[in-house]
């Protein structure tokens, strides 16, 4: 008797999702790509040039001075999610105010101002990583052009809309991570530096959670 009443309550927590040891999580840092750990500021300068600095610089705008925001915006989205399932409200809402969908596995977050994040609770999957730096401005042409950015345009519904909202001017890059249950995925990533050719330093593997 005790055994079949374990196994109805076993039963119980999956269909109620609150088995929570079958989900996984990812973290890791970024780093900006003046290669400090930095984030870039920009400047517009009014005629379609940019100036470039040191994130946590106030720069002024329109005569204000203003502190630049030094953390990133991390979007987490599983190869898997149903796209034609979400309506045109919740792909704005996602697109244009960074609000995630409620039924299908897409995770907003932003890192520390060290670059550090974290993602907690997402269920076993691949998953597309969009990394999205403030102040791209004329770097944003040297954002990774990678196989996963490129299979996300065709996954994405309204791929313009993402791209002229979500990444806009920022400097971005997609990549690739599979999340394991009851595993920590680490995934660090690194912009290069204008003018360099390497194109930032990507680590990732799994373990156990602890």
């Amino acid at each position: 008797m005790k055994k079949e009443l374990a196994a109805v309550a076993a039963a119980f927590l999956l269909m109620t999702g609150t088995a929570s040891a079958a989900d996984g999580s990812v973290e890791g840092k970024v780093r900006g790509p003046m290669d400090l750990g930095l984030d870039v500021v920009v400047r517009d300068r009014g005629n379609g040039n940019w100036d470039r600095g040191a994130a946590g610089v106030g720069v002024a705008i329109g005569g204000a001075k203003q502190k630049v925001d030094k953390t990133v915006e991390l979007q987490l989205i599983s190869r898997t999610a149903d796209m034609n399932a979400l309506s045109q409200d919740e792909l704005t809402a996602w697109y244009k105010d960074g609000i995630a969908p409620t039924n299908a596995d897409v995770f907003i977050t932003r890192s520390a101002e060290d670059g550090t994040y974290s993602f907690t609770g997402v269920p076993e999957g691949k998953y597309f990583l969009v990394i999205l730096m403030p102040g791209g401005g004329n770097l944003s042409g040297e954002s990774d052009r990678t196989e996963a950015g490129q299979e996300l345009q065709k996954f994405l519904r309204g791929w313009d809309m993402y791209q002229l909202f979500t990444i806009g001017m920022k400097l971005y890059t997609v990549q690739n991570v599979e999340v394991q249950a009851d595993k920590i995925t680490q995934f660090d990533y690194g912009f290069a530096a204008p003018g360099l050719s390497e194109k930032g330093k990507i680590k990732e593997d799994n373990k156990d959670k602890s």
